[in-house]
């Protein structure tokens, strides 16, 4: 049977798409890759990378969680809960989590999450979501009772899950507005 190989994208919305770049840029390091202008039928929207992943981001004016009856809290906030971000060790991952407390978006804990190293964090639109690595220490032992093991490979698992790939070749600076080539390519229809 053909199955998924990997998760393509995960889309989420931000009433303010440049706040929103500028954070997970900035702070987290993820790459913007393309950014939609906003057109009949559609609003603005970016494409952000993190490794093979990519976050497709929709800009909705006034856009808040609780106008739509949901609340900023973890596990109320409708079908899309938070975003985990996978870095290669604990090194990278306290790295991150210091440019998280330089603005203020993070306590810093790092909170051992079974075979997983995680720091939570929240954006500028409220969203709480974390930065993850493998947990070399982890020992398999320390499972609870009531804790299930289904596939027996589940450790090798979460390991690949948790790896990173060898880093993608540097992108170079961005050019001016002005000077980037405006294409769109056939049967793009953003």
């Amino acid at each position: 049977m053909s199955r998924p190989r990997g998760l393509s994208h995960v889309a989420v919305v931000t009433a303010d798409l440049d706040g929103f770049r500028s954070f997970y840029e900035n702070t987290i390091g993820l790459q913007t890759t393309m950014v939609f202008g906003a057109g009949p039928g559609h609003c603005r929207q970016a494409v952000l990378t993190a490794g093979d992943a990519m976050l497709h981001v929709f800009e909705v004016a006034g856009y808040h969680p609780t106008t739509y009856g949901f609340s900023n809290a973890m596990f109320e906030r409708g079908r899309l809960d938070h975003l985990g971000f996978t870095v290669p060790d604990l090194a990278a991952l306290t790295a991150i989590r210091d440019r998280l407390l330089v603005v203020d978006a993070s306590s810093g804990d790092i909170h051992q999450l079974g075979p997983m190293l995680s720091v939570r964090f929240v954006d500028p639109d409220g969203l709480e979501s974390e930065i993850n690595c493998f947990n070399p220490d982890f020992d398999p032992s320390t499972l609870r009772a009531g804790d299930e093991i289904v596939d027996p490979t589940w450790l090798d698992r979460v390991r690949w899950a948790l790896h990173t790939p060898p880093d993608l070749p540097p992108h170079s600076a961005p050019r001016p507005a002005a000077d980037r080539r405006k294409s769109t390519p056939k049967g793009n229809d953003r």
